[in-house]
């Protein structure tokens, strides 16, 4: 029966009393005052005087010799006495019989019990030799360190040698009366170590980390600062590599950073306690715990349909491409984005590190590229307001606002007007996005373009499969 309805129930009707027979009243006595000892005693004698006169028959005379009341009392009292012995002894002997049985067929059973019995009753009866009693300690099972703090700060101890600070510039352009003006901002974020190969130092980031940037900075353990550039990046999965050359670190530095070790997010549990570590509002390396959340929660962030982890450790600005780690400092997610508002507290999201890997593998295998090495397409974009397309019921993507002649777009059939929608089957909505799908490939790539196109004033899906030039612009020929 549950508790709470064991409570709730009416007792009010229940007669039960314990010990009752204790407490039940004794019977009134005849008299409420007690006669005085005196007249008690008086009283008695002259009873026992009536009562004696009574039972002698006024016929019967005893004579001189006759045995007086007293003595056969006496002999009564006597024949009691040797009665009691004679029990006393019956019993004693029975008893004895009774145990010396049990004794006989203990030992009759009981063999190998009954000799290590006599070895220890020796023992004991010998003088100066006790016997000697092992017991065994009680050994306790491993289930990890009780102290939260302490595992905490091991697993941070362990793992900060991966963790790596991003330092990032954005250029932006206004114009003045018709003059650009250059401007730059400073971003920043977080990045893990993940992988090397023989020439470089690989790291992975948010895309949205580096995305727009002219200028990407890591910062090591060790406090040492060095240029990388973007190796690879998947807009849609928010997902970037940078390359940093080995060759610039020194021998002290290699030895300072280690490569973090990915886990299984997919057997990460809810409620389990988790570790961020991350360049928070650039103030560097920062540790924050809470536990996980939820698992699968399907969320849209800057038009990319993502699968995300939730927790309640805090994750600010700067904490974008940071790890999420599980207590044996396994990292189990990469943190990306969070819910703010006045009503929102503790909701924050990581990039899953089992739907990541295979994404970060395929970044990691890509070629750098120098400049002149790099696809180009050959068309102009234009970022609309996201209203635009809603107004018009255009589907989401980049729209093409010209075509450069001669170029790789204008030789597979693209035209101005045509809305882009995705490189390689990668979902693309911005110009960055758009840009560094084709840079990332080598000229002469052939890449599939995946666009909408207004036919009898409808839009249509069409595939153009695209040749990539070299960008015209960074020939050795071309005018400096």
């Amino acid at each position: 029966m549950d508790k709470n309805q064991d409570n709730n129930l009416d007792h009010t009707t229940d007669t039960y009393h314990f010990w009752a027979e204790e407490v039940s009243p004794a019977p009134e006595p005849v008299c409420t005052e007690e006669p005085p000892l005196e007249s008690t005693v008086a009283s008695t004698a002259e009873t026992m005087e009536e009562t004696t006169e009574e039972s002698v028959s006024p016929e019967v005379i005893p004579s001189a010799d006759a045995p007086s009341v007293k003595k056969k009392k006496g002999r009564g009292k006597l024949k009691k006495f040797f009665g009691c012995i004679g029990l006393a002894a019956c019993f004693g002997i029975v008893a004895g019989g009774a145990f010396f049985g049990v004794k006989c067929a203990f030992s009759h059973f009981f063999p190998e019990e009954t000799a290590h019995m006599d070895e220890l009753t020796d023992s004991m009866n010998k003088p100066g030799k006790r016997p000697e009693v092992t017991i065994a300690s009680t050994s306790l099972s491993n289930v990890g360190d009780t102290d939260a703090s302490e595992t905490v700060a091991a697993v941070v101890e362990q793992t900060m040698p991966a963790m790596v600070s991003i330092q990032t510039i954005t250029t932006t352009t206004t114009y003045f009366w018709g003059q650009p003006i250059s401007n730059e901002s400073e971003g920043g974020g977080s990045g893990i170590i993940v992988g090397s190969n023989e020439s470089d130092l690989l790291i992975a980031t948010n895309y949205h980390v580096i995305d727009g940037t002219s200028s990407v900075k890591a910062v090591l353990a060790d406090g040492t600062t060095h240029t990388v550039t973007v190796k690879g990046s998947d807009p849609q999965a928010d997902l970037a590599i940078l390359a940093l050359p080995i060759k610039e670190l020194t021998q002290e530095t290699l030895d300072s950073i280690d490569v973090a070790v990915l886990g299984d997010s997919d057997s990460s549990r809810i409620g389990q306690m988790v570790i961020a570590i991350g360049n928070a509002l650039g103030y560097g390396p920062t540790v924050t715990v809470g536990y996980l959340s939820a698992k699968d929660r399907e969320l849209t962030i800057s038009g990319n349909d993502m699968v995300l982890l939730q927790t309640n450790a805090a994750i600010n600005n700067g904490n974008s491409g940071g790890a999420l780690l599980n207590t044996k400092g396994e990292v189990i997610g990469i943190n990306n984005a969070k819910l703010t508002s006045t009503e929102i507290e503790g909701i924050c999201f990581a990039i899953p590190i089992s739907s990541a890997t295979p994404i970060l593998n395929d970044l990691m295998t890509k070629e750098i590229l120098s400049d002149t090495e790099k696809g180009y397409l050959g068309v102009t974009v234009s970022e609309l307001d996201p209203s635009v397309f809603q107004i018009y019921n255009w589907p989401e993507g980049v729209y093409v606002s010209d075509i450069a002649p001669d170029s790789a777009a204008e030789k597979a059939g693209i035209f101005k007007g045509d809305i882009i929608t995705h490189v390689n089957g990668k979902k693309v909505t911005t110009a960055n996005q758009l840009i560094n799908a084709v840079t990332s490939n080598r000229i002469g790539t052939v890449v599939e373009i995946t666009l909408q196109r207004v036919i009898n004033g409808q839009h249509t899906e069409f595939k153009f499969s695209v040749t990539l030039q070299q960008n015209p612009t960074l020939t050795e020929n071309a005018p400096r």
